[in-house]
């Protein structure tokens, strides 16, 4: 009996993968997403230990060239930005800051204020209409040059110089690349951010202390804007992404205040000008 040959293919190819293409890239990107997260924690830890270890000498060099590039600004209102610089100047003292911190008063509504390269610090005015005394005005500005004393803008330059790093080796510096990696590194950036606003908060207390004697008017600018944030959340939002919850915050530095026993005293009159009406 003749046996007819009938060739057959085979059932599966090892030559190609059996996979789902979305579930490898899905796979692909989570393995990237995790080696940029752990070279991004070492390296962030790296310039924290650099930044620690700089000299004064160099933070000065480093102040003083970026004070130079930076643009000049036009002061939103001289009289309120002058008495600014002036508070700013006696909490230098307690601060044990041996370089000045310029202020400058921008006109913007938003309740902030910003540290920056060069021991600038930037004032938005919309954070006068949040503090009711000197002593509360006076923390959020202690608050800024512990920034400036703790060095954390450099710290913050130099994980930003990190991200760009990451990017590089992965072969591209354009916005793509950037994007796909901001949202991995973000929650760490968030939280070290978040750790240094707790500690600059415990040394603005001390500022304040130092200066009037006590801590009162400490949470002064924090209890507004808890009260703003309930009432219109989506103009404070920006504030939180980077900053402890509000209420976590007070609660600190009410505690803080306790374990150190600074207590409260009388509160000293802000001494700014009314601003100036704006013209239509």
């Amino acid at each position: 009996m003749a046996v007819e040959y009938r060739p057959g293919l085979p059932t599966r190819n090892d030559n190609v993968s059996h996979r789902h293409p979305l579930r490898e890239f899905v796979l692909l990107m989570s393995a990237l997403a995790f080696a940029a997260a752990g070279v991004f924690w070492t390296l962030g830890l790296a310039v924290d230990a650099a930044v620690g270890h700089m000299s004064a000498g160099t933070e000065a060099a480093v102040e003083d060239a970026f004070r130079r590039a930076g643009p000049p600004m036009s002061p939103a209102d001289p009289v309120r930005q002058a008495q600014l610089q002036r508070l700013a100047d006696s909490l230098l003292a307690c601060a044990r800051r041996a370089r000045p911190a310029q202020v400058d008063l921008a006109g913007d509504s938003n309740p902030n204020a910003i540290a920056l390269p060069g021991g600038r610090i930037i004032v938005m005015s919309g954070l006068l209409e949040h503090v009711g005394s000197e002593n509360g005005l006076a923390f959020v500005l202690a608050h800024e040059i512990a920034h400036l004393q703790h060095r954390d803008h450099l710290r913050a330059m130099g994980r930003g110089i990190v991200l760009v790093t990451i990017a590089a080796m992965l072969g591209s510096t354009g916005p793509d690349v950037v994007g796909m990696l901001g949202p991995v590194n973000q929650a760490q950036l968030l939280h070290h951010s978040r750790e240094r606003e707790r500690a600059a908060d415990l040394a603005a207390l001390d500022i304040l202390a130092c200066r009037y004697g006590h801590a009162g008017g400490a949470t002064e600018f924090f209890r507004a804007l808890q009260r703003n944030e309930r009432k219109a959340p989506a103009r404070t939002a920006h504030y939180f992404d980077s900053h402890p919850a509000i209420d976590s915050r007070i609660a600190d530095i009410e505690r803080a205040i306790r374990e150190r026993g600074y207590g409260a005293g009388p509160l000293t009159p802000i001494a700014l000008p009314a601003a100036p009406a704006s013209r239509h």
